[in-house]
């Protein structure tokens, strides 16, 4: 077997280099070529033929190659390498690559959806999540902050948060959800495609990334206090959110920004509408073998898929 590791060298995993993520794959008995994704290399090295392609790094880095390879009909492997992981975490994935190696399967790829977004802007791709209001606000504010390492960023991350919703004040928002309208006093919305979002929070308590449905996440005006102390402790207690799963969403919204992934944008002198829904063709992504099979059995058993 073939693989072509795309890794970010500025991810936040000290300690992790090309020579130790090909020695990791040869624990599998895989052969392969280190590409940085910050090399001129990168787009070229996605057309290369492989049997895998390991994305190596944070949540910017795995959004770069499943996006990028979802054309190219080849499986996907994760070696989380960043500091919230946020996409690792939905799937279950996580320990060091030698550790996660040696739980490959091509056989136990699942289909990962990637959720798309049409608006004045075009079409584009996300997989964590598409928001407006709250959220989107708080990036903005961290993006003017050092990054600092670890738990301590996303600490940083969690209180930064909590100083947004502070100040954050009713956003005019039109949601509808399957053609209907879903009404209240919202500070926001985020149309998660994935559980976890943002500093590692599990907001997606229904979001799966293989059941072709998107999680629409509302945070009510009145439950200001609510969620900001749901931030100090997030894995106690569901959170304090109006959710609903859907197949098709449209958001119409002004004088408020939006994001895509970690994009922001502030079109705010505009009335903005976007609709959302999931590619056509979901991309295959690995898990660890007995997270696979246990996927399947519930599949079959007609139980909700556990993402956490």
């Amino acid at each position: 077997m073939f693989a072509i590791i795309f890794h970010n060298p500025t991810s936040g995993t000290k300690g992790v280099d090309k020579q130790s993520l090909l020695a990791a794959i040869k624990l599998a008995n895989i052969d392969g070529e280190y590409v940085s994704t910050k090399s001129d290399d990168f787009e070229k090295a996605l057309d290369q033929k492989a049997d895998l392609f390991v994305a190596a790094g944070g949540d910017g880095t795995i959004r770069k190659i499943i996006i990028g390879a979802r054309e190219k009909k080849v499986p996907i492997a994760i070696f989380p390498l960043g500091t919230a992981n946020n996409v690792a975490r939905s799937l279950g994935i996580s320990g060091t690559p030698q550790e996660l190696v040696e739980t490959w399967d091509l056989e136990h790829a699942i289909p990962f959806d990637l959720g798309v977004a049409q608006g004045s802007w075009g079409t584009t791709s996300f997989i964590e999540s598409f928001g407006v209001g709250l959220f989107p606000q708080y990036l903005i504010s961290a993006g003017e902050e050092d990054k600092l390492e670890g738990a301590e960023n996303l600490l940083q991350g969690r209180k930064l948060l909590q100083k947004a919703l502070k100040k954050a004040k009713p956003a005019v928002l039109e949601i509808r959800v399957d053609g209907k309208a879903l009404k209240g006093d919202f500070l926001g919305v985020e149309v998660l495609n994935i559980s976890f979002t943002g500093p590692g929070l599990p907001l997606g308590q229904r979001a799966d990334a293989t059941d072709r449905k998107l999680d629409v996440v509302c945070f009510e005006t009145n439950a200001k206090q609510d969620l900001a102390k749901w931030l100090d402790a997030p894995s106690d207690s569901a959170p304090p959110v109006v959710s609903r799963q859907a197949s098709e969403v449209q958001i119409t919204w002004r004088n408020v920004a939006n994001r895509l992934d970690d994009k922001t944008f502030t079109n705010e002198d505009a009335i903005q509408t976007a609709e959302l829904s999931c590619e056509k063709k979901p991309t295959a992504v690995l898990i660890p073998k007995k997270l696979a099979i246990q996927k399947v059995h519930e599949r079959k058993a007609g139980e909700p898929v556990a993402t956490r």
